[in-house]
């Protein structure tokens, strides 16, 4: 689609003042422009704006003109943790192991960046499948004798669990938990992690009070979030409201989304 068929100015009069717009939005606009619009020719528009970098996507349906914004959003940068050897051990057992089960496998530690008063300890934590659970608990009890516990409460994590450098967490695996794999390990995106640690307080109790703030806000500030993955397995685990409340009264952080937007 040649440029001239795509309204450049217009689009630049239009969205320059805005910090970002909706696919929903961009529709509209096109749809005044065009005397036969319809979706194939949206899709080339979009297609085609993308191509010439005139903008860009920076979440599901959100995008931003390039013109103003796009040398701010891509100074953040894609989410890549470093994982310890350990991590990498028990990565290499479960796949020989337990070679068609879903694990999830992340370290506390890959937070301490984030924080102000950094914890001593660090946390392995692996989670897999209800049906698998117990026997992958076993399995590296036999291997990391005394360094793994099974669902732990908070007080088994206070008493015997942060007595050690590396203890293991074998927690169950909430179903469609947004997952990558980094290096080899399959490991939770960040948005992932950020609700798992607002949500799980008997078990990253650590990270609560004035650091969870820090977290949220540091790692907002730095790394590409899409607010859609993070608000989406936050109602999974039935407690997007909450967070959404947290960062909008606790938090500096300016969200794209509303809680009511559906796109």
């Amino acid at each position: 689609m040649k440029k001239n068929n795509i309204y450049l100015t217009e689009l630049n009069n239009t969205f320059s003042e805005q910090d970002h717009f909706s696919k929903s939005e961009l529709r509209d606009f096109y749809q005044d422009l065009y005397e036969d619009f319809d979706e194939n020719t949206f899709r080339r528009i979009i297609y085609s704006l993308e191509r010439d970098k005139v903008i860009t996507k920076i979440d599901r349906g959100i995008y931003l003109l390039n013109k103003n914004n796009e040398q701010a959003w891509h100074l953040r940068k894609k989410f890549i943790p470093a994982f310890s050897p350990d991590v990498i051990s028990i990565t290499n057992i479960i796949r020989e192991n337990f070679p068609y089960t879903i694990t999830i496998l992340w370290e506390t530690r890959i937070l301490l960046n984030f924080m102000r008063h950094q914890p001593g300890q660090n946390l392995i934590v692996l989670e897999t499948e209800k049906e698998s659970i117990e026997s992958i608990f076993n399995f590296l009890e036999n291997k990391f004798t005394g360094r793994v516990f099974l669902d732990p409460s908070q007080d088994i994590v206070e008493k015997y669990a942060l007595r050690n450098t590396n203890s293991i967490l074998i927690l169950p695996m909430i179903s469609r938990s947004p997952r990558q794999i980094v290096n080899g390990v399959p490991c939770p995106k960040i948005e992932k992690i950020l609700v798992d640690i607002w949500s799980d307080k008997s078990r990253f109790f650590m990270f609560h009070g004035r650091e969870l703030v820090n977290i949220y806000e540091t790692i907002f500030q730095n790394y590409q979030i899409s607010e859609k993955t993070l608000f989406g397995y936050a109602k999974r685990r039935k407690v997007d409201k909450k967070i959404r409340s947290f960062m909008i009264e606790k938090t500096d952080i300016q969200l794209i989304q509303s809680e009511d937007d559906k796109r």
